[in-house]
């Protein structure tokens, strides 16, 4: 009897040892995730590339206030034109730019005698106090803008230049010389205000 229990006990200290040597094997074998540590030590190196761009953003700041003087200047309108041959004419807005000056309109037309007017066939702009003008950029597809009877025309119109800064006031001006009751290209000429009191 006690030397069958005295075999058993051998086995499991040859077991034991057999566990003991895989253990060891399982520790040779950790050094390799130790090495996946080394990886985070490349991305210290480099933070000092970073270094070297975060010189150039006090030049950016320059940059920055050039960008805000460039940006248009917008004002909200609420002027109203009336031609006798039926163009009611709504400035609803301006935005002053360095290159352009953009008017937010609404356009319509109603007459029972005729199926359209143009409302830039002669000359359409807009003029400072100096009397400098500004010309209206013809649009590619409708370049007297032609208004059809009942209809309402919703857009922008762009004249080429930019107002200068003191300007109080601009006058708009449509088909420039003819009459108000033109059927074919009425004249009409509006004030737009630009400041309080302008």
């Amino acid at each position: 009897m006690i030397q069958s229990l005295s075999f058993p006990v051998a086995a499991l200290a040859l077991a034991a040892l057999a566990l003991a040597g895989c253990k060891d094997q399982a520790a040779s074998t950790q050094p390799p995730p130790s090495a996946p540590a080394l990886a985070p030590a490349a991305p210290p190196a480099a933070p000092p590339a970073p270094a070297a761009p975060a010189v150039e953003p006090p030049a950016a700041p320059p940059a920055a206030p050039a960008a805000s003087a460039a940006t248009p200047r917008k004002l909200p309108l609420g002027v109203q034109g009336v031609a006798p041959a039926g163009v009611t004419v709504r400035v609803k807005g301006i935005e002053l730019g360095s290159d352009a000056t953009v008017l937010d309109v609404s356009i319509s037309f109603a007459n029972r005698i005729t199926d359209s007017t143009m409302l830039a066939l002669a000359d359409t702009f807009l003029e400072d106090e100096g009397g400098a003008r500004l010309h209206i950029k013809r649009p590619d597809g409708n370049r007297d803008i032609t208004i059809r009877e009942g209809q309402t025309l919703d857009g922008q119109l762009v004249f080429l230049g930019s107002v200068p800064v003191t300007a109080r006031k601009l006058r708009l001006v449509f088909n420039d010389g003819n009459d108000g009751d033109n059927i074919v290209a009425p004249g009409l000429v509006m004030e737009l205000p630009l400041q309080a009191g302008g």
